[in-house]
């Protein structure tokens, strides 16, 4: 009698877990182009321009420039550091101001594991961010940001699909990404988004190629409050 009880108030606990949280939901078109500049063997430049939007096309997300330096250290660890300028859209297109200005500095860490056919990647990237503080000013002069650090940890898997001698390679991509706030001492206390990507590789040149398929990000906007966005992403890799 005392199990039946203690699983119904798990059960009863668990719905009501469930039910207490609430969900947003929009739909958007990632798109991106990567440019590669190499200095040396071991060194390069790398140009990221994103251009974001929901509701498809007919409203902006968010708009970043994020130039970074990289340098392989070796042929599977890679290290990157950079700057990234964020415009972020409010929602309401009638909001006023409804952009939110970012700076932040980060660095990053990558590894991969080769195996047959297939490989597996991670990379931990630490975030340091200033953000608008809200309410956003009309007036520039009166505006002021706020300073929070954020860790970011991807577990990306790719499996080859065409043959060796194919014109185009092609290779299937799935990645997993979660964010994590942290405290002032630097210990990570808070989930902040998850980011599920499903999709394929495709090399077209050594110079060429491009990354499409659908993601999924959950992101904790408040308390118990959720955006789940759902999305189609497109990167366009350039190496000169």
């Amino acid at each position: 009698m005392i199990k039946k009880n203690l699983a119904l108030l798990l059960l009863l606990g668990s719905i009501y877990t469930l039910s207490a949280q609430e969900y947003d939901k929009v739909n958007g078109i990632w798109n991106a182009t990567f440019l590669d500049f190499p200095l040396s063997d071991k060194l390069s430049l790398r140009t990221e321009l994103h251009f974001r939007t929901i509701s498809y096309f007919n409203v902006w997300n968010q708009q970043i420039f994020r130039p970074q330096l990289s340098y392989k250290a070796s042929k599977y660890v890679s290290w990157r550091g950079g700057y990234s300028y964020l415009k972020n859209f409010d929602q309401d297109v009638t909001a006023d101001p409804r952009v939110r200005t970012e700076h932040n500095i980060w660095e990053q860490v990558q590894v991969s594991v080769p195996l047959k056919k297939s490989s597996f990647s991670t990379w931990i990237r630490l975030e340091h961010r200033f953000q608008e503080e809200r309410p956003l000013q009309r007036d520039k002069s009166l505006r002021s940001f706020d300073f929070s650090s954020r860790l970011r940890f991807r577990l990306t898997y790719q499996k080859t699909l065409s043959k060796p001698d194919a014109k185009v390679l092609w290779n299937f991509v799935a990645y997993d990404e979660i964010f994590t706030i942290m405290n002032p001492n630097g210990i990570p206390y808070k989930f902040n988004q998850n980011w599920t990507f499903l999709g394929f590789r495709f090399k077209f040149s050594e110079q060429l190629s491009l990354v499409s398929g659908f993601q999924k990000n959950n992101i904790l906007k408040s308390a118990n409050n959720y955006l789940k966005n759902r999305l189609w992403n497109t990167i366009l890799f350039y190496k000169f």
